[in-house]
C-alpha cells in the first residue's frame, strides 16, 4: 500500500514510497499516486456500482460524472467485493484532478444485527480482505438457498437456479430476487405495491426491507461475517468507519466502536438532522473520525439519493480522513 506525497515528474504517475518490506506492486505505483492533494471541495465517501449486485453505473461512470460536476475525492464503496477497485486501478484516462480512495462496504454481523462497516484505503490485494471476502460469499450463496426456500413457503414461484444466473457471478441480492420474481406472472399480484403500487418509487429497496432485513417475511438468520473478526483483520491496513449508524438499533451503538474502528458515517442519506448532530455529539465523545456519504446506488435502485447528497458542509471531514489514510500508509490515488 501507498501513501501519497509531492510528485516532482512531469506526468503525475511516478511511484509513492512503498512500506518497508513490501513489494513495490508495478500497477499500482504507475497509476497516479503521488501529486500534492488540492483543497478539498465537493466530496462522497460512500458510492456504489454496478459492481454491486443493486448498483447500476460503471465505476468509470460515476468518476466521469463526478469529474463533470468539479468533484475533488470520491470513494467507491462497493458491497464485498474489490473488483471495482481493480477496475479504477487500470483507468488510464483520468486527468489527475481527483482523489480515489480504494474501499469497500462489508456485511458483517454483531451479535443478532447486521451491521456494514467500510474500511478506506484499502490494498484489494491483501490476504486477510481476501480471505473475508471468500468466506462472505460462501456464506452468502447459503443465504440466497435459504432465502429461495422461505419464497417458496410463502407461496412465491422461485428457481434457485435462475436467482444465480440473473445474479451473473455476483452475490444475490434483493434486487436479483425481486427481478426474478418479477419474471412469473404468477407472483405479480403479491409483488403489485413493488413493481407499480405504492411502494413502486423504490421498490428493491422497500422489497428488501419488507422480506430480507431482520424481521422480514423471508428472513433467514444466516451469519455473514463477523463483526470483530473483520475489524481485527483489517484495522491496521485500513480506516475503518461504521456505515449509516441511523439503521441500526442506537442501544447498540456504544458496543460497536471496538478497538480498531475509528470513524462513524455521520452525514448519510438516511440521517435526518437531529441524528446528524446527536451523531456528531457521539463522535466527539468517543474521539472517532466523521465520514460523509450518499450510498448512492443509481435511480433505478435508489431513485432519491443522488452522488454527493449526504448533507455534509464541512470539507474537513474529508480532508481528516485523508490525513488518517495517509498516517496510516494505506491506498490513496490520483485518477
Amino acid at each position: 500500500m501507498h501513501k501519497s506525497g509531492t510528485d516532482s515528474s512531469k506526468d503525475g504517475t511516478a511511484p509513492c514510497e512503498a512500506k518497508a518490506g513490501l513489494p513495490r506492486r508495478e500497477r499500482v505505483s504507475s497509476r497516479t499516486g503521488c501529486t500534492g492533494l488540492r483543497t478539498i471541495d465537493q466530496f462522497d465517501l460512500h458510492i456504489h456500482t454496478n459492481h454491486s449486485s443493486d448498483g447500476v453505473l460503471s465505476p468509470v461512470d460515476v468518476y466521469t460524472v463526478l469529474r463533470s460536476r468539479s468533484y475533488s475525492l470520491f470513494a467507491i464503496t462497493d458491497h464485498n467485493t474489490v473488483s471495482s477497485v481493480r477496475e479504477m486501478l487500470s483507468f488510464k484516462h483520468g486527468d489527475g484532478s481527483m482523489t480515489y480512495i480504494p474501499a469497500v462496504e462489508l456485511s458483517t454481523y454483531h451479535k443478532d444485527t447486521e451491521i456494514h462497516i467500510i474500511p478506506y484505503g484499502i490494498d484489494p490485494d491483501d490476504a486477510d480482505l481476501t480471505a473475508l471476502l471468500e468466506e462472505f460469499a460462501a456464506n452468502r450463496l447459503s443465504q440466497a438457498k435459504l432465502r429461495t426456500d422461505k419464497l417458496r413457503s410463502l407461496g412465491f414461484e422461485v428457481d434457485f437456479d435462475r436467482v444465480i444466473e440473473v445474479a451473473d457471478g455476483k452475490t444475490p441480492s434483493g434486487v436479483t430476487f425481486l427481478k426474478v420474481l418479477a419474471e412469473n406472472e404468477k407472483n405479480r399480484a403479491e409483488l403489485h405495491p413493488y413493481l407499480k403500487g405504492e411502494k413502486s418509487d423504490s421498490p428493491y429497496t422497500k422489497f428488501y426491507f419488507d422480506y430480507f432485513f431482520k424481521g422480514g417475511r423471508a428472513y433467514v438468520d444466516v451469519s455473514l461475517l463477523d463483526y470483530r473478526k473483520t475489524v481485527a483483520a483489517l484495522a491496521g491496513k485500513s480506516v475503518l468507519a461504521v456505515a449509516h449508524p441511523g439503521l441500526y438499533p442506537q442501544k447498540k451503538m456504544d458496543e460497536l466502536f471496538i478497538d480498531g474502528v475509528e470513524g462513524i458515517e455521520v452525514y448519510s442519506s438516511y440521517h435526518n438532522a437531529q441524528q446528524r448532530t446527536d451523531y456528531l455529539r457521539f463522535a466527539a465523545a468517543k474521539g472517532l473520525l466523521v465520514t460523509a456519504g450518499s450510498d448512492f446506488h443509481g435511480e433505478r435502485i435508489k431513485p432519491s439519493i443522488h452522488l454527493g447528497g449526504h448533507g455534509c458542509p464541512d470539507s474537513s471531514v474529508a480532508e481528516c480522513l485523508i490525513e488518517r489514510i495517509m498516517d496510516k500508509n494505506c491506498s490513496l490515488f490520483r485518477i
